[in-house]
């Protein structure tokens, strides 16, 4: 048997297919920390439909599809780590695609979340819940009573009847996996796109908790006054799942003149490109936990608004209720990175742990993996170069525009005589 078929199997299971960002930060995270300790494993993403539904968000990389349960067919796998918010049932699974509750049950997604097996079977001899937290609402977690469970946050640790460690959100861990050069690269085109804008900026994590929010008002109310109050400040609108979700221009909208400098990332956008509007603003309002710690990790100055997840942020972060003019500024003004040093201190020794646990040999069974998804993988990557060139087109439209206007406007039919005879004026002299 060679070197690469000897190596143990580990699958990492989470909802990496929903097009939430943060659910692949999550991913990439975690292949990276794993791969770091343990290069002599083999990690295969999982989720519950993986490159049978390829989105933007996977980045070209799906995940392997769950099987239906009574086709039978399964990974082989020598450990499985359970990571992400997937403690849920096949209801508050299924919501979050959308697809219908008999296709969850039909994958066996909630048995593997909440117990680690696949037609009443364990899906592998070894089964770690690692940074786990709730996919909504209330839900049965009987199941991982006796488990290898480690929370992502208080709230899930408290639900799980404090029995389970708390490991803390691998996403605190982020700028592992996000180049600086890599991110001011992303940036660039962005403004080429006329995504971003340039100059002082903050950003703003727009979700549809926060639009069902009464603090959504107050929130435009402060974003309005800082934007008179700083003629050069702007405002991105972001969200961690630009594709999952309907637009929130309409619950998010400035009134006045100033309205011209609150700017929206288009759907298309990725994880780096939201980190890198992150990276270089001088601010972040964040409405989800995945966002607030996502900043935290860049080291950008992030206050975050309770939309009924005040449990699930790091401590470290200053949660409040709704955000006034004054918290606004005062964020604006001088508000210093998270220090974040404790939480990254307890999620690498949780990682190290994690990493000793998992098998140092494989399994005699061989592994059987679907096709390779180089397919949709493709897809993906091509959309997202479409998207690409239209947004640049449409920019350099825009700009086109915007000269001929000028070209048409009596001031430049003024000075183009002037502008003329001092080039004319210059030629002679050399």
């Amino acid at each position: 048997m060679d070197g690469a078929a000897a190596r143990p199997v580990v699958g990492l299971f989470g909802a990496f297919d929903t097009g939430d960002l943060g659910e692949v930060a999550l991913r990439r995270v975690l292949e990276a920390e794993l791969t770091r300790l343990r290069p002599d494993i083999e990690l295969v993403a999982l989720a519950p439909f993986g490159a049978e539904r390829p989105i933007p968000g996977d980045e070209g990389r799906p995940a392997q599809p769950l099987q239906p349960v009574e086709s039978g067919e399964s990974l082989i796998l020598d450990a499985l780590v359970i990571t992400g918010d997937v403690l849920g049932d096949d209801e508050h699974w299924a919501a979050r695609y959308p697809t219908a509750i008999e296709e969850m049950a039909g994958r066996g997604v909630a048995a593997l979340a909440l117990a680690g097996t696949r037609g009443g079977h364990d899906d592998a001899p070894s089964v770690t819940w690692f940074g786990v937290g709730t996919a909504g609402g209330e839900v049965d977690v009987a199941g991982l009573a006796g488990k290898d469970v480690w929370a992502r946050d208080a709230a899930t640790q408290e639900r799980l009847g404090g029995t389970a460690v708390q490991s803390g959100d691998p996403l605190l861990l982020a700028c592992r996996v996000l180049a600086g050069d890599a991110l001011r690269r992303r940036a660039d085109l962005l403004r080429m796109c006329g995504a971003l804008p340039a100059g002082r900026r903050i950003v703003i994590e727009a979700a549809n908790a926060l639009a069902a929010s009464p603090s959504s008002e107050q929130l435009v109310e402060a974003v309005a006054a800082a934007l008179r109050g700083d003629p050069r400040l702007s405002v991105v609108i972001a969200t961690l799942n630009p594709t999952g979700q309907p637009s929130l221009d309409s619950a998010f909208r400035v009134p006045g003149l100033v309205a011209e400098r609150v700017h929206h990332l288009p759907a298309w956008v990725g994880l780096d490109d939201v980190a890198a509007a992150m990276s270089g603003s001088i601010a972040v309002v964040a409405t989800t936990p995945a966002c607030a710690h996502l900043a935290a990790s860049l080291g950008v100055p992030v206050t975050a608004i309770d939309t009924a997840g005040g449990d699930r942020f790091d401590p470290a972060i200053l949660v409040l209720p709704v955000v006034a003019p004054d918290a606004l500024q005062t964020l604006i003004a001088g508000a210093h990175p998270v220090v974040i040093d404790k939480a990254v201190e307890t999620l690498d020794g949780a990682l190290v742990e994690l990493a000793e646990r998992l098998p140092r040999t494989a399994s005699p069974a061989p592994t059987r993996f679907g096709a390779d998804p180089v397919a949709s993988a493709l897809a993906i990557l091509q959309q997202r170069l479409v998207d690409e060139r239209t947004a640049l087109q449409a920019e350099l439209s825009r700009l086109q525009a915007e000269l001929d206007h000028l070209r048409a406007s009596p001031e430049h039919r003024i000075a183009r005589p002037l502008r003329e005879g001092y080039q004319r004026w210059q030629r002679r002299r050399t």
